[in-house]
């Protein structure tokens, strides 16, 4: 063996299992459940393959430990279908994972990657969300919880006119059909989002010195390759022709869910503009943040978030034809 040759790298057992459990615990959290593959990620970005794998081994047997205790006996659950339909979709987001950091994409466009790897997850989804819509027991299930959580509520809003309105949106019955038909026109953009987003911001929190640090660029300098303008512009006109012919709920299902998808993507170059723009402006880092936390907050109210959600598409997409980001002076 020559001098030069390296011992091999011992795996950082105390990053591993404490990027696993914490992985384990947000899923369980419900509240935190979206953001359950940033700890895997990190470990992915600032150590290899190797040590992101074990990671995601610790997360999955911390995911399948938490469904266990929240079905056990006495606890309240449905039983053992419910651990699986809890569980599944952790282990295939964490899978999408692995396959994200595999070595095999090479030198691909990784605005492909994400989307090609967030597409098989839905396709892999579907099944268990028509599964959802078709169980009436799961339905029951969901409208007794949301029912006991909005009783307090709905118990004092009084006998108004705008407190009927009010009781009537509440109804549980029509909280869970909105939210099975919403999650159904956007499923596949939550699963690209979770994962595209837990990749960037995992690599990004993963260190200066960490591999995955350097293959994620900052988001000021964040921008889509140019053919997937027309995936925007053939997704919305989809979209368009399903509400003006009426069609039925699988095709429309699927026109929304490209478009919102390719719409995320857009929105994530839009922030990069805006992000570029406010910096050679020299707007103060703080005010930066707060305008940003601003839109975030902005998104759940209404006329508002509908800004936010459509303003920032838009400017990712008309960079195609206005440099935003091009550089002005001498040899711009």
């Amino acid at each position: 063996m020559s001098d030069t040759a390296q011992a091999p790298r011992r795996l950082p057992i105390a990053a591993i299992l404490t990027a696993g459990l914490a992985s384990g615990l947000l899923y369980a959290s419900m509240l935190l459940a979206f953001a359950f593959l940033l700890p895997v990620q990190v470990v992915f970005g600032r150590y290899g393959r190797r040590e992101g794998l074990a990671a995601a081994g610790v997360a999955a047997v911390g995911v399948l430990a938490a469904q266990l205790w929240g079905f056990r006996p006495g606890a309240g659950g449905l039983g053992a279908l419910d651990i699986a339909v809890g569980a599944l979709p952790a282990l295939v987001l964490l899978a999408a994972l692995l396959i994200i950091n595999a070595p095999f994409w090479g030198a691909r466009v990784r605005p492909y990657k994400i989307l090609a790897v967030a597409a098989a997850c839905a396709l892999a989804a579907l099944p268990l969300l028509l599964a959802l819509e078709r169980d009436t027991s799961i339905a029951s299930f969901l409208e007794g919880r949301i029912g006991s959580i909005l009783a307090p509520l709905s118990a004092s809003v009084g006998d108004s006119y705008e407190a009927s309105a009010l009781a009537a949106s509440l109804d549980p019955k029509e909280v869970v059909a909105t939210s099975m038909t919403a999650l159904r026109d956007s499923f596949a953009a939550i699963i690209l989002a979770v994962i595209g987003g837990s990749w960037r911001i995992g690599n990004r929190l993963s260190g200066p010195l960490g591999p995955g640090r350097e293959e994620t660029l900052p988001i000021e300098a964040f921008k889509l390759p140019f053919p997937l303008v027309w995936a925007f512009l053939g997704s919305w006109s989809l979209v368009l022709a399903t509400v003006l012919l009426h069609a039925a709920e699988t095709p429309s299902a699927f026109a929304w869910n490209c478009a919102i998808a390719v719409s995320l993507l857009f929105a994530a170059q839009g922030w990069g503009i805006a992000t570029h723009l406010f910096k050679s402006w020299n707007v103060p880092r703080s005010l930066r943040i707060i305008t940003g936390v601003m839109a975030i907050i902005a998104l759940v109210t209404p006329t508002a978030g509908y800004a936010v959600a459509a303003g920032l598409p838009l400017l990712g997409v008309t960079e195609t034809w206005i440099p935003y980001r091009k550089p002005k002076g001498a040899g711009a």
